[in-house]
């Protein structure tokens, strides 16, 4: 149950209106044991590919004029409402091609590309045959790109071709929006999950084939007007109430009180500066960098940290994974991380996470590790507050939630 992959879906806002995106929750056909080891999976194998990209320390500017004054409490935006499978992964749909063919997809803040099963990928292709699948020739708006694509994965490869149509995210029509077609999946990465595909919601800089992602091309065709996206993540959500995305804009119903903003420190990601983390007044970590990743299920640390917080609240490791005595839970301390002048806490019913096996129930620790010196702030930390993604003024705001 190390890192997940976690998800959001995006939604354009049409001239001055809102758009809300719904999030969704699968209902796991298999035991809450072998649904936290697909998650595993999955999550394991998209960071190592995430990390791929992890290079160079320089600012980039990706050169689009994204401005700076838009309204700061606009209610033009729009809302995807997002699915929640088991707080591993949040998804929602978009549609593709002249007529629509449907596709569930994760909206993940720690990569940059599109890519959704094609019908051209091989009958042995589990993976493939289990999802929606796109078919070019039954689309009208299709746009031939004539240009493979490889995306690196712990175990393999995402394979495939390049292809251009239209993208739509509830109601609002991307046109000719690149993306890929894949033929290939990495052996069982992608079985057995709720989502078809992948819809990336970092910076170009880490797209593969420097593509533009689709968020861009949103904000350039004029069917949002200000570059700016926020996800809501409900946690122990449902299939029909997961989550929100919202674009385009900031829902302000949903926060209380202010945001909390942070600089980007370094395009790619969503990086920013973390001035602390404290557990019980322990120094876990800082100053430190992390990356807000909707695409990641747990909170991934580096290797002190990783040990020392596990140390600290009693966690035992067992077959790699830290598990904690149920019993003890509720007495357990916060963990505070403090960023942009001010503090976050996760309690530890959170950083804490409970599954029932049955007849009993198994307490297991959120805090992973996967060989980074920065921290990961996935949907356990995301899901506990409104978290704002601004390419505009180049930063991230973080509020808590109403």
């Amino acid at each position: 149950m190390y890192k997940w992959l976690v998800l959001l879906v995006v939604l354009a806002v049409v001239s001055a209106e809102i758009h809300r995106v719904k999030i969704h929750k699968s209902k796991p056909k298999k035991s809450h044991h072998v649904a936290r080891h697909i998650a595993k999976k999955v999550a394991i194998h998209v960071l190592k590919h995430e990390l791929r990209h992890w290079v160079g320390d320089a600012l980039y500017d990706d050169g689009n004029d994204y401005g700076n004054d838009y309204p700061s409490e606009s209610s033009d935006y729009t809302n995807e409402e997002l699915g929640n499978s088991m707080n591993m992964y949040y998804y929602g749909q978009i549609s593709i091609g002249t007529p629509p063919q449907y596709f569930n997809v994760v909206f993940d803040t720690g990569s940059a590309n599109l890519w959704i099963p094609s019908v051209q990928c091989l009958s042995t292709d589990v993976a493939c045959q289990q999802h929606n699948q796109y078919n070019s020739s039954a689309s009208s708006t299709y746009q031939a790109v004539s240009e493979n694509f490889t995306i690196q994965y712990g175990t393999g490869s995402v394979t495939g071709y390049l292809a251009a149509d239209t993208v739509t995210i509830n109601g609002l029509a991307i046109t000719s929006q690149i993306f890929g077609e894949a033929v290939s999946q990495p052996g069982s990465s992608f079985t057995d999950v709720a989502f078809d595909g992948i819809l990336g919601m970092g910076f170009q800089q880490i797209a593969v084939d420097n593509v533009l992602p689709p968020f861009y091309n949103m904000y350039s065709e004029g069917l949002i007007d200000e570059p700016v996206f926020g996800f809501y993540l409900a946690r122990n959500g449902t299939a029909e109430d997961g989550g929100q995305l919202t674009l385009g804009g900031t829902d302000y119903d949903l926060i209380d009180g202010d945001l909390t903003y942070v600089p980007v420190t370094k395009q790619g990601y969503w990086q920013f500066a973390v001035s602390q983390i404290t557990w019980n007044g322990t120094l876990v970590s800082g100053p430190v960098q992390a990356i807000a990743d909707t695409g990641t299920s747990l909170i991934v640390c580096p290797a002190a940290a990783y040990a020392l917080i596990n140390q600290l609240i009693g966690a035992v490791l067992i077959e790699g994974e830290y598990y904690v005595p149920c019993g003890s839970v509720d007495s357990l301390p916060v963990i505070t991380f403090n960023f942009g002048g001010t503090n976050f806490d996760l309690p530890p019913s959170v950083y804490i996470q409970t599954y029932n096996e049955g007849e009993y129930d198994s307490c297991v620790s959120t805090f992973s590790y996967l060989g980074t010196d920065f921290w990961i702030l996935g949907d356990v930390f995301l899901g506990q507050f409104y978290t704002e993604f601004d390419f505009g003024q180049n930063r991230v705001g973080f509020g808590n939630l109403a």
